[in-house]
């Protein structure tokens, strides 16, 4: 119970930052690339923590509560349903909350100067996250064995659509403000690249939420 509370707090504290900083206006943006990109990359890995791991911890336990059948049996990645231990959540957040919160920040970096506010900035990288990353490393691949084992699948697709999306609101929140957007012509060829990337990768997000949902 002591780790699912801290996981809750996190969480909260996490939906906190968003609610009270998604919505402000950019402050001045850090001297060079160098700053900016490092400033960028802690957010990232901070809402990691936060968001992809004490949140992605709290979906398997809700996943493991829905599918009582599955108690005792070992996942993908070799942790026990059911089972919550303070080094399992810490080693979660750790090898998948700070990976994904690193990707996060990379691509927080590389679309902020061509989006204008935080809010949709978070937005559109929670969106690139749950097409690009989510159906083809984790935690929406369809190959993975674990969806065998957790019931509902409908509720697995759900719960880690809306962490996507907060994960990317929640690095939106910390990271600083971009770097001066390119001239016209460049930002508008950069936003097009960008809509054609998004567009791209829907098919395989369809796809693979496709074959969970279907069982």
């Amino acid at each position: 119970m002591i780790v699912i509370a801290a996981c809750v707090a996190l969480v909260a504290a996490g939906v906190g930052i968003v609610v009270r900083r998604g919505g402000r206006p950019d402050e001045r943006p850090p001297a060079g690339w160098v700053r900016y990109i490092a400033l960028s990359l802690a957010a990232g890995l901070g809402a990691g923590a936060l968001a992809a791991g004490a949140g992605g911890r709290l979906i398997m336990r809700l996943l493991a509560l829905t599918s009582p059948d599955a108690a005792g049996v070992l996942t993908e990645a070799d942790a026990t349903v059911g089972e919550i231990t303070a080094g399992g959540t810490l080693g979660f957040v750790l090898f998948v909350g700070l990976p994904a919160g690193f990707v996060s920040g990379v691509a927080y970096a590389l679309v902020a100067p061509l989006v204008p506010s935080r809010r949709a900035r978070g937005l559109v990288v929670g969106v690139l996250l749950l097409a690009l990353v989510a159906p083809r490393i984790d935690p929406l691949r369809s190959d993975n064995f674990d969806f065998l084992l957790l019931d509902p699948e409908w509720l697995a697709v759900l719960a880690f659509t809306v962490l996507a999306v907060f994960q990317g609101m929640l690095v939106a929140a910390l990271a600083p403000a971009p770097i001066a957007a390119p001239r016209r012509r460049v930002l508008t060829a950069a936003r097009v690249a960008l809509a054609l990337v998004l567009v791209a990768a829907l098919p395989g997000f369809i796809d693979a939420t496709g074959e969970i949902l279907s069982g």
